[in-house]
């Protein structure tokens, strides 16, 4: 039975397709099988001869334990960045000093002087 469902080789060294397709053999297993009768041409699983290993995984997986540590710490700063920004925009100019400093400095400027009066400079 196996050599009819088997592709081989002929003396001349020419392929010869099996005898049955697959598929009949499929068949001819089956019922074999469900009429309680062994099938002796099933093939045995090989010795495996490396060591398997895990995979690398994905690069995000990999990363995902320094990403969330960097979250943790960024979660950790941001009620001292909420007040600092809270504290920057009460501090901007108001009334007619926002409208001298919009209408004389540029945007650069005006960053300029927000950093000076943050640490203290001239106002």
């Amino acid at each position: 039975m196996p050599d009819a469902g088997a592709p081989r080789v002929d003396a001349r060294g020419r392929f010869r397709a099996p005898e049955l397709p697959a598929r009949a053999v499929a068949a001819l297993r089956a019922a074999a099988l469900a009429n309680g009768h062994p099938w002796p041409w099933d093939r045995t699983p090989g010795v495996q001869k490396t060591v398997e290993r895990a995979g690398k995984g994905h690069k995000w997986e990999r990363e995902r334990g320094a990403l969330e540590a960097k979250r943790r710490e960024a979660l950790a700063k941001q009620p001292e960045l909420v007040a600092a920004y809270r504290a920057r925009q009460r501090s901007k100019a108001k009334g007619l000093d926002k409208v001298w400093d919009d209408f004389i400095l540029t945007k650069s400027e005006r960053t300029l002087k927000l950093r000076m009066e943050e640490q203290g400079g001239k106002k």
